[in-house]
């Protein structure tokens, strides 16, 4: 009996480790922001370096949900056209944890904005799209994380970001 009650309490121990990292986490990091697309026979083949921040919640360390923005920098097509925009995001999180590294994976819905500035005038477009992205964390300071990711945005740009920066964990 001494054993059973031994085996079960290792057992409830276990079952909580993975509440040990919940909580609520900030971040911010540089991205870069790139397309090739061709949308009504403008060519879009750019990249630029911008920004994103992001405020998230883990109830348990595996999953979570997440809002954040992204900035999508400035985009120039082949004409001269010129694109400026960003995405308001929520997203699920599905993650793992093996020690100090972490691999995870987000997808939900981003609200797009682009500022669109040609020779014939300026005009602005928005939608609601999904995105999703995959990632990795190495733990460097207990609550501090150092991440990577990549992110796709399923917009009329098909804008693909690759990023690196810091996490807070709460």
């Amino acid at each position: 009996m001494k054993r059973l009650t031994k085996v079960l309490a290792g057992a409830a121990i276990l079952s909580v480790a993975p509440l040990a990292n919940a909580g609520f986490y900030v971040g911010a990091g540089i991205y870069n922001s790139g397309t090739d697309e061709k949308i009504d026979n403008v060519e879009f083949d750019d990249d630029d370096t911008s920004g994103g921040l992001f405020l998230g919640w883990r109830p348990i360390e595996l999953v979570g949900a997440e809002v954040g923005y992204y900035d999508f920098g400035e985009l120039e097509a082949d004409n001269g056209t010129k694109i400026e925009g960003g995405a308001v995001t929520f997203a699920g999180l599905l993650s793992f944890e093996l020690g100090p590294v972490g691999l995870y994976g987000k997808g939900g819905i981003a609200n797009t904005d682009f500022d669109v500035k040609n020779p014939l005038g300026d005009d602005d477009d928005s939608s609601t799209d999904a995105f999703g992205g995959l990632g990795a964390t190495v733990d460097i300071m207990d609550k501090l994380y150092v991440y990577a990711e990549y992110m796709r945005f399923d917009n009329e740009l098909n804008v693909d970001m690759f990023g690196a920066g810091l996490r807070f964990q709460f």
